[in-house]
């Protein structure tokens, strides 16, 4: 093994992915992590789990979890379970809901 990869860090970090159903959320986790959109919508049962790694500066590589939490899940049960550790939030709206 190498002095570089020794030197090595890994750090994996939770992106939770919140909103109303039908606002772009799976649109938008899509993109970041695959570089892709979907052509057609589909509602996203409970939640859908997508991985980025990215390296930095410093031999820093990081895995981002993104979890893309359904907009029916908003308000249940598993909610507190499927938020809890995440590093980051991202709430999501629609300027097209006037609600």
């Amino acid at each position: 093994m190498s002095d570089s990869e020794e030197d090595s860090q890994d750090r994996q970090l939770k992106i939770v992915v919140l909103g109303d159903g039908a606002c772009g959320k799976t649109s938008l986790a899509t993109r970041f992590a695959q570089e892709a959109f979907g052509k057609q919508y589909k509602q996203t049962i409970g939640l859908d789990f997508f991985l980025k790694r990215i390296s930095l500066p410093g031999n820093l590589n990081v895995t981002l979890q993104v979890w893309d939490i359904g907009g029916q899940t908003i308000g249940g049960k598993m909610l507190d379970k499927y938020v809890y550790g995440a590093h980051v939030s991202q709430i999501i709206m629609s300027h097209l809901d006037s609600q």
